[in-house]
């Protein structure tokens, strides 16, 4: 049988899950979760036992963590997946790297996990604001902090990008007889000299596996939208129903192609928050229960799916076919207990469909998504691994 068009999956290991109660239901304690890591590894094990294309890992403040009785502090991201790396040998690796830190240490950070990886990095940059900037910039009269900061962003992600870029391919030479550890006529300067944003110099970490990692970013409106449409490889959205996702996909690719990338490779992923048990009224009740324990509903940028696997299986079947979306990054509410009913549940009803893939057939991140390896300088290039 012909395998069709085929969904991309990913999670997102937001602490002990998306709900900002679920640390008061996870059967580790803070002290072992955060001293060893061994939640988020874990996660990236089961994760790749589900064949995902990659985790995504945050270490930016968490915008929930002001109020007493909600978790607060991360680890570093870069630095687990590093560990990660080591643990696992097909799956995708996604830090965040913050707008508020020198884009040098940044490109430097992810590329030494995209070689510890050998090709299985990606980041996420991402706006550095606190809660109340978020507030400020959230309101009427905030556009234009909200402008600014996006075009902060916009200069940070270039000036990463210009430091991979520094060092064309065969710039590593490691010639023993000559004597030649490098090429220095193919290390160029990352030179950037923005409103906001200084980059000069060439990057400390010679060229990435993958030419570059690759770039995933979040947007919520059009501000953000042109940002994932100048750079991003993978963009990350949060629609409500079918046709709001639709009218999302229709306004990147319009600023795509203003953007003058419309023929680059590029893939749409949803974001969803799931809650999942055995029948949608357990599901309901498990929701209910971590409400009850924050005090408030749960809301959040994305939606919130409550319910069975088969359930969510047709959700993301509606928006791979109908919607527009190339796959998901779904946001477990309790990580433990929710991955593993993706894992165990979600997977094999996506693949019982023939909508996901019953093997990895490729080693990196880039090979995952179907995008090719990057070129010197230009994002794309002449193939993938």
């Amino acid at each position: 049988m012909s395998v069709g068009r085929q969904l991309h999956l990913a999670v997102s290991l937001d602490g002990f899950g998306a709900h900002p109660a679920a640390w008061r239901r996870t059967a580790r304690t803070p002290e072992s979760a955060f001293g060893s890591a061994a939640l988020h590894l874990d996660a990236v094990r089961r994760a790749e036992e589900g064949l995902l294309d990659f985790v995504t890992l945050d270490d930016s403040r968490p915008i929930h963590a002001h109020r007493d009785g909600r978790a607060l502090g991360r680890l570093e991201a870069a630095q687990v997946l590093a560990v990660a790396a080591a643990a696992t040998s097909r799956i995708g690796l996604v830090p965040t790297g913050l707008t508020g830190r020198l884009p040098g240490e940044v490109a430097d950070r992810i590329a030494t996990l995209d070689h510890l990886s050998a090709g299985r990095a990606g980041w996420r940059p991402r706006v550095d604001v606190t809660p109340e900037q978020l507030k400020l910039a959230l309101e009427p009269e905030g556009g234009p902090l909200f402008v600014e900061l996006f075009d902060e962003a916009e200069e940070f992600t270039r000036a990463v990008l210009g430091y991979w870029d520094s060092w064309a391919p065969g710039a590593l030479l490691g010639d023993l007889a000559g004597g030649r550890f490098v090429d220095q006529a193919l290390i160029r300067p990352a030179d950037l000299e923005g409103v906001h944003v200084r980059a000069s110099g060439s990057a400390g970490v010679p060229r990435p596996p993958q030419g570059r990692p690759v770039t995933a970013i979040l947007g919520h409106a059009t501000i953000p939208y042109r940002l994932v449409a100048r750079h991003a490889e993978v963009g990350f959205v949060t629609p409500a129903d079918t046709a709001g996702l639709v009218e999302i996909r229709e306004e990147v690719e319009g600023l795509r192609k203003e953007a003058g990338r419309a023929e680059t490779p590029f893939r749409l992923f949803a974001d969803l928050n799931v809650v999942l048990a055995g029948s949608e009224a357990a599901a309901q009740e498990r929701l209910a229960d971590l409400d009850a324990l924050d005090g408030e509903p749960f809301t959040s940028d994305a939606a919130v799916f409550a319910g069975t696997p088969a359930g969510l299986a047709d959700r993301l079947e509606e928006w791979f076919r109908d919607g527009g979306a190339d796959g998901f990054r779904l946001r477990p509410a309790q990580l433990a207990e929710d991955l593993d009913a993706l894992v165990d549940g979600l997977v094999p009803e996506l693949r019982r469909r023939g909508l996901f893939r019953t093997a990895y057939t490729a080693t990196t991140l880039r090979g995952h998504l179907g995008l090719p390896e990057a070129g010197h300088g230009d994002g794309h290039g002449n193939g993938g691994r």
